[in-house]
């Protein structure tokens, strides 16, 4: 599109939003106010959407890239693994959230975990990218 990789346009987005999805609930849980969760599980579907988005469009555009090849599957392989957690989460949380009425009052550290990881793992594909962009 305009000779810019789609992948580039679209990868900001699931960074951010699981980013601020962990923080949201984090802050709900923490706090003992469950309607941020309500936040959470929104900003939480859309980062699942969204790095699905980025790692079909970061495999189209992977052979390419002028980076080492090592380099490009080490960023593939985060970023295939962190599709693969926000969408378990997602998907799970969509499960749960459609079976109760009102408030994500069930919210659980088990929950926070796998989107804590979630979150690091987008952190360190991120960061990956970056390096391999300005490299």
């Amino acid at each position: 599109m305009f000779d810019i990789p789609l992948h580039k346009l679209i990868i900001h987005f699931p960074i951010v939003l699981a980013i601020f999805a962990f923080a949201f609930d984090a802050f709900g849980l923490y706090s003992k106010r469950p309607e941020l969760h309500d936040t959470g599980y929104s900003l939480s579907l859309w980062a699942a959407m969204g790095a699905v988005a980025a790692v079909v469009t970061g495999l189209q555009i992977a052979d390419l890239s002028l980076s080492s090849k090592g380099a490009v599957t080490g960023h593939a392989l985060f970023g295939i693994a962190t599709g693969i957690v926000l969408t378990v989460f997602g998907v799970w949380r969509y499960a749960a959230h459609n079976r109760q009425e009102g408030p994500d009052e069930n919210y659980t550290i088990a929950w926070l975990i796998l989107e804590g990881l979630g979150a690091v793992l987008v952190a360190i594909t991120a960061i990956m990218g970056h390096r391999l962009l300005f490299s």
